[in-house]
């Protein structure tokens, strides 16, 4: 059956653990999010690098294509033009099979393969092209000759483009003049030509795949092996909570056990007879009873502290630790709502750490007016720094050496952390050159 400690032991880790997930979730995210960022710009600069180094190859070929295309003039074109009237079927002088107007296309397709296998064969790039005339616009008539989105092939490789890309783009006038004259015809012609060539790289995404393959794979080896380390992080957590779990439940059912015998004893020690062993005796059941209380919880009767007990108690505190020199320092003038079983317990486990911990000094300072004042300082091993917002959680010791050879359940700051709380107080950690200070201040609210 768990306690209320338990309980808020578990809502705390728990709410750690949520927070942790919680935090490593964003994090993977924020760092797929990156590795995505920076894959994709690596594709899009290898894609970038390799159009650049296809275009070249791409003008290279078209330079050749141009030098060895006699037959493809200006003239000869024209011509066509002229030719295309008289063979075709024309409505109100509309181009309507542009794709017949050009014959040479097919033996100069046959040209570009070829000077495509000898150049770009050896770079790896499998290069499509294509040269076209996409607009001849009738300067007389005010009209474009060709169908939209119809074109002349000049030339063009057996593989086609779906996403081509710009080697050149062109535009020239040409002008001619036809004469007849048994027909008295004095024919006036003028054409605006527009053409382009444009070239795609076909296995594209293969070469750059092929160049960041290594990248996608050591990122996707990087996120898993984050995530495998986060999982076995989890599961670490969640045995270590399971053995808190089974402590607390283990310690919590001790101090409940020990909760009988200790009654008996103080039953017997109230019949002995003598003064000495009796008040020995109950000064180690007292402190027996203080370690009990600071596991196991339970509601006694109690009065406000005045000054003849805190002036008792720090006597008997003298007697029980008499190997350790106090200085105490007392200025007590009111009291109205700080009980004793709260002041000694939390005064019991400040000076028991101290005592326990090397200090054969402890300088203590009690102030009570309207609020209340405990300051207590040591020379013993004191506490690291790093180590002051740990040390208030239930049975948590400090992993060090010296601390392996002193007994401790790690629930003496717990408690007075717990108590200064209960008061809505304020507790200050201080490490010194040589030893450690604990100073509390308890407001005093009406």
């Amino acid at each position: 059956m768990f306690s209320f400690n338990q309980l808020s032991s578990a809502i705390k880790m728990n709410r750690k653990k949520d927070i942790i997930i919680t935090a490593f979730a964003f994090s993977l995210f924020v760092l797929i999010v990156l590795q995505g960022y920076y894959i994709y710009n690596s594709y899009r600069l290898e894609e970038k690098e390799l159009n650049r180094k296809a275009k070249a190859i791409a003008e290279k070929i078209q330079e050749k294509m141009e030098d060895s295309q006699t037959e493809v003039s200006e003239d000869r074109l024209v011509e066509d033009f002229q030719k295309l009237k008289k063979e075709i079927v024309i409505q109100k002088e509309e181009i309507t099979h542009p794709e017949k107007l050009y014959h040479s296309e097919a033996f100069y397709s046959r040209k570009l393969e070829e000077m495509l296998r000898k150049n770009a064969d050896s770079s790896g790039f499998r290069i499509a092209m294509k040269n076209e005339i996409y607009s001849v616009f009738d300067e007389v008539q005010k009209k474009e000759l060709l169908p939209e989105k119809h074109s002349i092939v000049l030339y063009q490789t057996l593989e086609k483009l779906n996403q081509p890309l710009m080697v050149y783009e062109g535009k020239w006038t040409s002008r001619q003049t036809n004469k007849d004259a048994n027909l008295n015809l004095n024919e006036k012609n003028s054409y605006l030509v527009k053409s382009r060539s444009t070239f795609q790289v076909l296995n594209l995404r293969f070469l750059i795949l092929r160049k960041i393959i290594p990248l996608v794979m050591i990122s996707l080896l990087i996120l898993i092996l984050i995530i495998i380390l986060f999982r076995n992080s989890i599961s670490n957590l969640n045995r270590q909570e399971k053995k808190i779990a089974q402590l607390h439940t283990t310690i919590d059912s001790i101090a409940h056990e020990l909760n009988t015998p200790i009654t008996t004893l103080k039953f017997s020690i109230a019949r002995s007879s003598d003064p000495e062993s009796k008040a020995l005796l109950e000064r180690q059941i007292r402190r027996l009873e203080n370690i009990v209380a600071s596991i196991h919880t339970y509601d006694a009767d109690d009065i406000l502290i005045g000054k003849k007990e805190v002036e008792e108690y720090f006597e008997e505190v003298k007697k029980q630790f008499n190997a350790v020199n106090f200085r105490i320092t007392l200025e007590f003038s009111e009291n109205k709502y700080f009980y004793l079983h709260d002041f000694r317990q939390m005064m019991d486990n400040l000076i028991d750490n101290s005592a326990k911990y090397g200090a054969d000094e402890i300088e203590i300072s009690v102030i009570m007016k309207k609020n209340m004042e405990v300051e207590i300082s040591d020379n013993g091993i004191g506490i690291p720094e790093e180590e002051h917002r740990n040390i208030f959680e239930k049975y948590y010791r400090i992993s060090r050496e010296t601390n392996k050879h002193t007994n401790g359940l790690g629930v003496g700051l717990f408690l007075v952390k717990r108590i200064v709380d209960k008061y809505s107080g304020h507790m200050e950690v201080r490490s010194l050159k040589r030893g450690v200070s604990f100073k509390i201040t308890l407001p005093y609210e009406d």
